[in-house]
């Protein structure tokens, strides 16, 4: 994952999602700025859960933030155990399990985007 600085309007755009996804206890979040280096969207989120109850916490707060944003979004994957994903056109986020985590390495994939990683101190993995 390269940690290269967001840029400071990218992460204005996108934090506040982390920041939700944080607040509800999500394990860690990843935001990558795809901007430059892929062609179907511009922002990627990895959440982590801690279970399947709170996927689905952590799934109907994003959903809830996206339609205030007026982003209308696709949810494949709802009733997944291992992986949900959000997919709000420029806006992409992942909500996985643990085990959804280390089988799908979602973060290994954009290693080239910049990205900023965030975590619940309360909860680290």
């Amino acid at each position: 994952m390269n940690t290269n600085t967001l840029r400071d309007e990218f992460l204005a755009q996108y934090k506040p999602i982390a920041d939700a996804l944080i607040e509800k206890h999500a394990l860690s979040v990843t935001l990558h700025d795809l901007s430059q280096v892929s062609g179907f969207t511009e922002a990627f989120i990895v959440a982590i859960a801690q279970s399947d109850l709170h996927a689905k916490t952590l799934k109907d707060i994003t959903s809830r933030i996206l339609d205030d944003l007026k982003l209308p979004h696709n949810i494949e994957g709802e009733n997944s155990s291992k992986w949900c994903l959000m997919d709000a056109g420029h806006l992409v986020v992942n909500i996985l399990s643990k085990e959804g985590n280390e089988y799908y390495r979602l973060d290994s994939l954009w290693g080239d985007a910049p990205a900023k990683h965030f975590e619940d101190e309360e909860n680290k993995l």
